[in-house]
């Protein structure tokens, strides 16, 4: 039985609304409702800042949306290196992140799972993985978390066994995010079902 403040929800952005009125952005001004192909899609044109302590920051919020347990589907291409997926958003100094890079988890700060908890990112999955985004095609990215263990697992293109994976409560409701450390790129397809509260208010 959920608390009666938890709700189940089930999104889908697919862009073709062409409109970003449930998004919120550091800067507007650096995203757009691209278009190929008749398909229209959420575009990062331009690198945001980047934190002190160093963190990512440029990244769109859905807003009004503070998950517990969730799964998240969306399809990501770089035009950089590298993209990233973020949950668990409470403030800008407390997130997890997934960093979906062209670089193999040996990199190390590319390519795996990421927490930011009042200072420098650091790594807590993804080690030797192997890349995430190879190419620069579009890539389906899975995320699942379970807000009552803290296991994260992320799923590239149908993986059979998760590419990063890892367990972590800290951070046990918060906002989902999409966007980049440093690079440009594009989204499209976000499907998201999980619980949501009105913690994160």
């Amino acid at each position: 039985m959920l608390p009666a403040a938890v709700l189940l929800v089930r999104l889908f952005f697919d862009f073709e609304e062409r409109h970003l009125q449930q998004w919120s952005f550091p800067s507007a001004a650096d995203w757009e409702i691209g278009s190929e192909a008749n398909n229209h899609f959420l575009n990062l044109r331009k690198a945001g800042p980047i934190g002190a302590p160093r963190r990512p920051l440029q990244f769109a919020l859905v807003k009004d949306l503070c998950l517990g347990d969730f799964t998240l589907r969306v399809k990501v291409r770089r035009a950089g290196r590298s993209m990233l997926i973020v949950f668990g958003y409470v403030d800008t100094l407390h997130f997890y992140y997934a960093h979906l890079s062209a670089d193999s988890g040996d990199h190390r700060v590319h390519n795996g799972l990421f927490k930011v908890d009042g200072g420098e990112r650091f790594r807590l999955a993804g080690e030797g993985a192997a890349p995430a985004l190879p190419d620069q095609n579009w890539h389906e990215a899975k995320i699942a978390r379970k807000d009552s263990s803290g296991d994260i697992q992320v799923f590239i293109d149908g993986d059979q066994e998760p590419r990063f994976r890892h367990a972590d409560a800290s951070f046990r409701f918060g906002r989902i995010g999409l966007g980049s450390f440093d690079e440009t790129g594009s989204f499209d397809d976000l499907r998201v079902e999980g619980e949501s509260s009105h913690a994160c208010k």
